[in-house]
């Protein structure tokens, strides 16, 4: 046996294909696509509740919210690349701290769960989402 440790090792496409054949016996595909549609329609609502959503962005269960100051201009809520007050850094803080793991991209807080999730977690979790996003509206 001979491949480099990135490069078509045995050991390593052993690996992937065990994670494709679970892939296909816990039907994770259609689960993504089934849990997405409701991370869809919950973030909608979301963007029509919140005056500090300016867009919505998913595909499955990969997602993106986009925070602005002001829905008509899209205004983002932070300027790109400059953050001084750490103001996204406080908001994904904050929903750390209530349980929802994330992480920001300029404007954007990412919502990614894991494939595995159910529809009772994902309501929960983006009730978190929606508390949070009421105190970003009072801030802006």
């Amino acid at each position: 046996m001979c491949g480099l440790t990135y490069s078509g090792h045995p050991l390593a496409c052993a690996a992937g294909i065990a994670t494709l054949d679970v892939y296909k016996e816990e039907k994770l595909v259609e689960r993504s696509k089934a849990m997405g549609k409701i991370l869809g329609q919950i973030e909608e609502e979301l963007k029509r509740k919140h005056p500090c959503v300016g867009d919505v962005r998913y595909k499955g269960l990969f997602s993106a919210i986009e925070l602005v100051k002001d829905k008509e201009t899209k205004e983002p809520l932070v300027e790109y690349n400059k953050d001084p007050e750490n103001i996204l850094g406080g908001i994904i803080g904050v929903l750390k701290k209530k349980g929802f793991s994330t992480y920001s991209h300029e404007n954007n807080i990412i919502v990614a769960p894991p494939l595995i999730i159910t529809e009772t977690e994902l309501r929960d979790a983006m009730a978190i989402m929606d508390e949070v996003l009421a105190d970003v509206d009072a801030m802006i």
